[in-house]
């Protein structure tokens, strides 16, 4: 009825309840494909970044550069939580605890599990943000001064 009367929120758990982490198949295939092509392509980001750092030939092009590899980064970790969420959702409440995710839900919400997902969440989008700030900063800082970041000189 949505009126929680049990402090383990048992009340709330029937034979019809369907109460998922991510509710509906749409959903988690989604986090699943958004969660796979974040760390997979943040990955080729950080890797081409790292081993392409030796190119840059002023400050302004070394900051633009890692700034970029720092929002790889915090994409990156953003995508490893949505595999792990949805790894959780899919076969952890089956195969460890051996219950429904409504039956557990007090359990996982309060577990070290849960708490370093959150955790991953929040220090992935704030990475990501970060980065973004700063690197629009040095953008405008190079618009107002008249320069342009310069490329890598080719031979």
């Amino acid at each position: 009825d949505g009126v929680i009367d049990c402090t383990d929120l048992s009340d709330e758990c029937n034979e019809l309840c369907g109460k998922d982490i991510i509710a509906g198949d749409y959903l988690e295939v989604f986090s699943w494909t958004i969660g796979l092509l974040a760390v997979g392509m943040n990955l080729f980001v950080i890797t081409h970044n790292i081993f392409s750092i030796k190119e840059c030939t002023s400050s302004r092009a070394l900051l633009n550069k890692g700034l970029i590899t720092l929002i790889s980064f915090g994409d990156f970790l953003v995508g490893i939580y949505l595999l792990l969420i949805a790894t959780a959702n899919s076969f952890l409440f089956t195969v460890i605890y051996g219950r429904p995710y409504c039956k557990s839900q007090l359990e996982w919400l309060t577990s070290a599990q849960c708490s370093f997902l959150g955790i991953i969440s929040t220090v992935g989008s704030q990475i990501s943000l970060f980065s973004m700030v700063a690197l629009s900063f040095l953008r405008l800082y190079v618009i107002k001064s008249g320069m342009r970041i310069p490329s890598p000189v080719t031979r």
